[in-house]
């Protein structure tokens, strides 16, 4: 069994779905921004205006995403500079 590294996996899929680096959404890079424990229980439904709506799975991880808020953003407004989102709310599923 040969070892490929992440990045070169992330290239073969982007390439696969015809999109080329740089041109990936918020949603394609949800786990980046809040990890993949995380993106498995929070959900990114939606962006209402300069609001993120996530859906969460258990109360625990609504409190998560509220106590990460302020690094959520930061890192979103990191790599979409241009995208003004200053708001995150979470619902429970």
């Amino acid at each position: 069994m040969s070892t490929r590294q992440a990045s070169d996996i992330i290239k073969e899929l982007l390439s696969s779905l015809k999109i080329t680096p740089g041109q990936e959404t918020l949603f394609d890079l949800w786990p980046d921004f809040v990890g993949k424990e995380a993106a498995e229980h929070l959900r990114l439904q939606d962006i209402k205006g300069k609001t993120l709506l996530l859906v969460a799975d258990h109360p625990g991880w609504v409190q998560v995403a509220q106590l990460r808020k302020k690094e959520i953003l930061e890192k979103i407004k990191e790599r979409f500079p241009d995208k003004y989102i200053n708001n995150i709310k979470v619902s429970l599923r």
